[in-house]
């Protein structure tokens, strides 16, 4: 009875696995069929809303963009009409003082003729401005609107505020040399009402005159909304993107439908009867948002179609800004991506339902021989099955760490950045406090891997790690952003000061030194903070504003720290606009070169000139070379634009030595990034063999700062550049630390003297003693002596006195075109 019984078991253990594995494998498939369904439709439901929201959001940065430039061009529009009144009557004075130094011997009455003869017809800004010329007692010289005033007394002319125009400009002027002066007055086409009118003065001496003229402001300001609706009108993004501008009573400011302009629609419906215009006046003067209507046209289909805008109100101006996303265009991209997630859960689960079949076949298989064997090895499989699981158990603890820690540091990685922010965010929001995100990174961090190996870099950090990790409080956390950065989250902070304590415990770790592999190293580092709820509530909008000033703060000081501002923000922005059209300004012709010339100290003749880059564009007018030089190295333009400089003075400047008998030199700077060009030099010598230039006609110029930076890879550079016999100039020299025997190592024929050191000669000793030692510096090593900044006659004495060789600066000229130095300095040379 027990053997039946046992055999019975026996056969029940060989059956019983593999109907429980089979069932247990088909309600398995079951389940992850039913999962892959229902995940496919979460998924496409998924991807609805995020796209949608993605396309509002581009809706509203784009109306948002427009806005922050109407607000920038507001205001800055009385800037604009002050500088433009202050240069014309610059112009009227310079051309009456021009007038009155060549007629002095002229009565006055003859030379006062020719003065207003010459001045009485100019007008500018569209025929609104003219010249008017008043003694200071008030009696009118000229006035080309109103001439049957001239030669009478305005001396108590008021306007409606009790203003004596006149009398009070006239005061203002001569006591100052030259003012502005604001004042109301009628408008030649409308005498019924007065506006506010800015005006500008300059006193001449000789006559007791003041030449002025004025502009209202009223048309300054609809210059610059005509201009503004020019630049909104060429917005165009996307198939059906573009920017439209209504005034609060429905006329058509601006649209891509040209003939809707100057047209009213206030009561316009969308083909659902619904009054859209009134319904996007009321959103945007109650601060702003999204509508949806149905528009009256699509643009790339030309038929109505649903439309989400965003619109927002310029309040001052009453106008209304707006764009937005064709519903069309988001049903047919989640079209298209509907039928490829169908496709690929429908591969996945023919996947599934395979190796399901399969697992189910080799299951029963090797069960089948398990079966066989295990009553008597049933005790060994218990254990060993307990020990597989806790392997398993540790094998995912283990995983589980690593997908969310640096495996280096031990810190926290950027997977769960985003949580910890937001966890953050709630705790600080619920107890109504703040939070601050502080993004650190590590000061010239590629330096010490180049110069103590990679190993070391890494034994830094984690010793970075470990410091940042004692300095936090519970609820507290850093986490490692990647390479040398590092992110801060400290909630429940009282207020500012208290993220500014913060910020001086994570600034007094880089005080110590570390000790690592026998060596002695300091680091610092440079932080950017942002803040909740001030700078935002969203943990990549945190960490976006954390990184734009991180990298302002190191730009500014390394191993400082800056928090988010507008300023910042806006500055961001500039950088931006001015980066993109720095992308087309050689295409659109905006980079020119002009010339300094270098005059030689002794013989008081023309050496040479220096090549500078100069950028003009439309919208952003004259950018300093301070500004898009770097932007122009930042992002690699620095090599076209350096190039287009090259060839450009290389062809002027031997076009200009092809009609004298005395050639001059041409000084070139050079910018770092050009000489890290494996293919400069060949480029370079292509472009003088081009031209036909004698090289020994050509100067080089780098910054001191360059040697002190990377002189092991320059060097080998500079003694190329000296044996194809280029000239080499050592500019700013005195502004760096560099050693002297840079002077005696490398292949430098020129050194010039910063202009912050002429600016003070003849006012600071140690300056004057920084000089002398220059110029001494320059006879030992046998190197010619440029003096910058030369501005006064006194200056120019005094670097003679003290042997110097040539100088530049506005004493002389300012930078020229290339036809102003060929009409300037054509008989200077022969």
């Amino acid at each position: 009875m027990k053997i039946t019984s046992d055999q019975k078991l026996l056969r029940l253990i060989k059956v019983a696995p593999v109907l429980v594995v089979g069932i247990f494998i088909v309600l398995l498939s079951g389940i992850v069929i039913y999962d892959n369904q229902t995940k496919a439709k979460s998924d496409i439901n998924s991807l609805r809303d995020n796209f949608i929201d993605r396309q509002k959001a581009v809706a509203k940065g784009q109306v948002e963009q427009v806005y922050q430039d109407i607000q920038f061009e507001k205001s800055s529009t009385e800037s604009t009409l002050k500088k433009d009144i202050k240069q014309r009557v610059y112009e009227a004075y310079a051309i009456a003082t021009s007038i009155y130094q060549h007629n002095k011997d002229k009565p006055e009455a003859e030379v006062s003729r020719l003065i207003t003869n010459s001045l009485r017809s100019i007008s500018f800004n569209g025929g609104r401005g003219y010249f008017f010329i008043y003694k200071s007692n008030g009696l009118n010289v000229m006035h080309p609107l109103l001439p049957h005033i001239e030669g009478t007394s305005k001396w108590n002319l008021q306007d409606v505020k009790g203003r004596y125009i006149v009398r009070e400009m006239g005061e203002l002027v001569k006591n100052n040399g030259e003012a502005f002066y604001h004042w109301s007055f009628v408008k030649p086409q409308n005498k019924t009402q007065e506006f506010e009118k800015i005006g500008f003065g300059k006193y001449f001496a000789p006559y007791d005159w003041f030449i002025g003229t004025g502009e209202y402001l009223v048309d300054v300001e609809n210059d610059v909304k005509k201009r503004l609706l020019e630049r909104v009108d060429s917005i165009r993004y996307g198939d059906n993107g573009y920017i439209f501008v209504i005034d609060n009573q429905g006329n058509y400011l601006s649209h891509f439908q040209k003939e809707l302009v100057g047209s009213n629609n206030l009561d316009g419906k969308g083909a659902n009867g619904f009054p859209f215009i009134r319904k996007i006046i009321q959103t945007a003067e109650n601060g702003g948002g999204y509508v949806q209507y149905f528009g009256s046209v699509m643009p790339s289909t030309g038929q109505p179609a649903q439309k989400i805008s965003f619109v927002k109100s310029v309040t001052d101006w009453n106008w209304i800004i707006g764009t937005g996303v064709y519903i069309n265009e988001v049903e047919s991209y989640l079209k298209d991506r509907e039928t490829i997630l169908h496709a690929q859960n429908k591969d996945e689960l023919q996947k599934i339902l395979l190796l399901s079949v399969l697992s189910t076949l080799i299951l029963i298989i090797v069960l089948f021989y398990i079966s066989r064997n295990i009553s008597s090895r049933f005790e060994k499989f218990q254990q060993r099955i307990a020990s597989t699981i806790d392997e398993v158990r540790h094998a995912k603890d283990q995983l589980d760490y690593l997908a969310h820690h640096d495996p280096l540091t031990k810190l926290p990685n950027r997977v769960m950045l985003a949580e910890r922010i937001s966890q953050g965010i709630d705790l600080s929001k619920f107890n109504n406090k703040q939070l601050a995100l502080m993004f650190v990174d590590l000061d010239d961090f590629k330096k010490i891997n180049d110069l103590y190996g990679h190993s070391v870099g890494d034994e830094l950090l984690k010793a970075v790690s470990a410091e940042f990790s004692l300095i936090l409080q519970p609820g507290e956390s850093v986490t490692r952003f990647g390479g040398d950065e590092f992110i801060f989250c400290f909630p429940m902070l009282q207020d500012l000061r208290s993220a500014e304590q913060k910020v001086e415990n994570i600034q007094r770790i880089f005080d110590n030194l570390f000790h690592i592999g026998g060596k002695v190293i300091h680091s610092s580092g440079s932080i950017g903070v942002t803040m909740y709820p001030s700078d935002g509530d969203e943990p990549e909008k945190l960490i976006s504003k954390a990184d734009i000033v991180l990298y302002k703060s190191k730009a500014r000081q390394k191993g400082s720290f800056l928090f988010f501002n507008t300023a910042i923000n806006q500055q961001v922005h500039l950088d931006l606009q001015r980066e993109a059209a720095l992308r087309l300004a050689l295409e659109n012709n905006e980079i020119d070169v002009v010339y300094q010339p270098q005059i030689n100290i002794k013989s008081g003749k023309i050496h040479g000139v220096e090549a500078l880059a100069r950028w003009h564009n439309d919208r952003l007018g004259n950018v300093s070379p301070v500004d898009f030089i770097k932007i122009a190295e930042d992002t690699g333009l620095i090599h076209d634009i350096g190039m287009f400089v090259l060839k450009k003075s290389l062809l002027d400047i031997s076009n200009f030595n092809s009609n004298q008998d005395q050639p001059i030199a041409v000084s070139i700077n050079l910018s770092p990034k050009q000489l890290n060009d494996a293919y400069f030099i060949d480029k370079l010598v292509a472009a003088v063999t081009d031209r036909n230039m004698e090289h020994r006609l050509i100067t080089l110029e780098i910054t001191e700062n360059l040697l002190i930076e990377d002189l092991a890879s320059i060097s080998p550079v500079l003694e190329r550049l000296r044996d194809y016999g280029f000239n080499l100039s050592l500019d700013d020299f005195g502004t760096g630390y560099s050693s002297l025997s840079y002077l005696s190592n490398l292949p430098i024929n020129e050194i010039k003297i910063d202009q912050s050191f002429v600016n003070k000669l003849l006012t600071s000793h140690e300056s004057e003693s920084l000089v002398k030692a220059i110029i001494a510096i320059g006879e030992s090593y046998q190197l010619t002596v440029v003096a910058e900044g030369v501005e006064t006659a006194e200056q120019l004495a005094q670097l003679s006195h003290y042997q110097c060789h040539i100088a530049q600066g506005y004493y002389f000229d300012r930078p020229l075109s290339v036809s102003d130095l060929c009409a300037r300095y054509h008989e200077h040379l022969n």
